[in-house]
């Protein structure tokens, strides 16, 4: 049974996700690695303000993987950006 914190997280994401997705094909700037992009700063940033001051739920411990797996995925395409980027400028 999920809580009302939980729901509202889960409705911050999605909602953070659809409104990107769509200022994404607005500006016809759809591609896999934005939406990613978009999707990991929407989980960071709906992480860090719904975050409880004197608490930790156990639910949220929960999120530590996904964070830290996207965080590795973001740093990977953010490397090969920039070499890509160098080797082009040579």
């Amino acid at each position: 049974m999920t809580t009302p914190r939980q729901r509202q997280f889960l409705f911050a994401q999605v909602g953070w996700l659809l409104g990107g997705v769509a200022l994404l094909a607005t500006f016809g700037a759809l591609t896999l690695e934005y939406v990613f992009v978009v999707g990991f700063v929407g989980l960071v940033l709906v992480t860090a303000l719904t975050a409880p001051v004197h608490a930790n739920v156990r639910w949220r411990v929960r999120l530590r993987w996904p964070l830290l797996l996207g965080g590795l995925a973001f740093t990977v395409l953010v490397v090969l950006r920039t070499v890509e980027k160098v080797i082009g400028s040579l």
